[in-house]
């Protein structure tokens, strides 16, 4: 009698003062409203940023480096999903907030090779968009396919990226991105090659392609207009 007393008043307890949630990056200290703590956040470096790559815009979110690259590594090689949920409210948070993504069609989510979506068991990108349209309501589009297993990006020289990716997408019979703009989603942006590649599929498409990316490191030869979103931090 007295422990189930004992345990009613607990649960009544935690329906009145409810727990507050961990962070979902450091899985340690209590979270904000966003999912992330105060900690974890100054960390990220925070600083919304608008870059182009041969013409085409794009937005990322903090630097890949020191603590962010931490992340997008457990993310990713760790499956670490809370990870993908936290960045993903902030990347829903600062799009709702950006004119310029006001009139976003679509969310295409960068596919993965598919031997390296059979070894992974998930795509980073996907799991982004699908926690981006959490707070952000946009329909994901997943009719971008890769068509051959391609080299990873990472370590290959520029003009080595560029022949990698050649013919490496394609658009699935019967879809059409005419008059779409459409918002291509990644985890990390580096030479820009992938988003390149995807952007001018779309374009041909009829589309209006965009970029947005949780981080971003040094860039090849791209023009950098940089403007930071008040409010997200």
């Amino acid at each position: 009698m007295v422990k189930a007393l004992r345990e009613w008043l607990q649960a009544l307890e935690h329906l009145l003062l409810p727990p507050q949630a961990l962070c979902e990056l450091c899985r340690e200290r209590p979270a904000l409203d966003v999912g992330a703590c105060r900690i974890c956040l100054d960390s990220l470096s925070i600083s919304w940023e608008k870059r182009t790559v041969q013409g085409y815009p794009y937005f990322s979110l903090f630097p890949y480096q020191g603590f962010g690259r931490s992340l997008i590594q457990s993310m990713k090689f760790e499956g670490r999903f809370e990870i993908a949920a936290a960045l993903g409210f902030l990347l829903g948070l600062a799009c709702r907030e950006e004119p310029v993504l006001a009139g976003v069609d679509l969310l295409i989510p960068v596919p993965l090779a598919p031997a390296r979506l059979k070894q992974r068991g998930f795509n980073q990108a996907a799991l982004l968009a699908d926690n981006i349209v959490g707070i952000w309501k946009r329909p994901i589009c997943s009719h971008i396919v890769r068509t051959r297993d391609t080299k990873p990006q990472s370590g290959l020289p520029l003009e080595e990226r560029k022949r990698n990716l050649r013919r490496a997408f394609a658009v699935l019979p019967g879809c059409s991105f005419q008059g779409k703009t459409c918002l291509i989603v990644d985890d990390v942006i580096t030479s820009g090659q992938t988003f390149f590649a995807i952007a001018r599929l779309i374009e041909q498409y009829g589309g209006k392609p965009l970029g947005l990316f949780a981080a971003r490191t040094e860039m090849f030869g791209s023009e950098e207009v940089a403007e930071e979103l008040p409010g997200v931090q």
